[in-house]
């Protein structure tokens, strides 16, 4: 019996095969970088969504407070974004909370509690000043997230919103730290 037909057959039914499971979306074009990427970007926007919060009701300069509303409209975008992706390609929208996880790639980045706690009660005659002060370094925290996903990412939807992220973040940067003094 000749085996050789056959084993074309079967290459050609596996080509097909393979071609016909792969899905016109982006389902497959992702990975665990892309993934921990937007699990961990997303409780960064959630802090930066409450810190801006804080600032649209507390802050007594219009220039702070017209930036925070800025801020807080991206975030809430963004995270809009990366909660779908997450979701489309079936994976968790939380964040491994194994501080061990995170190690290889610099550990969480995030302001911590006990920081939006002090601005939570910070006087009104500080605010403005103590809100730009810990966002200036939440956006910081962002600009190093992106670097991974940079990186190592394969979803080039991540990858663009990761130098998106970059780019304005830095911009941000220094606007706020122009507001600052």
């Amino acid at each position: 019996m000749n085996r050789r037909p056959l084993a074309l057959l079967l290459a050609a039914a596996l080509l097909l095969a393979g071609c016909g499971s792969v899905d016109s979306t982006s389902k497959a074009d992702f990975n665990v970088t892309d993934v921990m990427f937007l699990q961990m970007m997303l409780p960064l926007h959630a802090q930066g969504i409450e810190l801006t919060g804080l600032a649209k009701e507390r802050a007594v300069e219009p220039a702070v407070r017209d930036l925070a509303e800025e801020l807080d409209t991206v975030q809430r975008e963004e995270s809009e974004t990366m909660r779908g992706w997450l979701t489309e390609w079936g994976q968790s929208t939380e964040v491994d909370a194994d501080p061990g996880a995170h190690a290889h790639h610099g550990g969480l980045h995030q302001t911590s509690p006990a920081e939006i706690a002090a601005l939570k009660s910070t006087p009104d005659s500080e605010f403005d000043t103590t809100f730009l002060n810990l966002m200036t370094g939440h956006l910081h925290n962002s600009v190093e997230l992106t670097k991974t996903e940079v990186d190592g990412g394969r979803n080039a939807s991540a990858k663009e919103l990761a130098t998106t992220i970059r780019e304005s973040r830095t911009k941000e940067i220094s606007r706020l730290l122009s507001l600052v003094g």
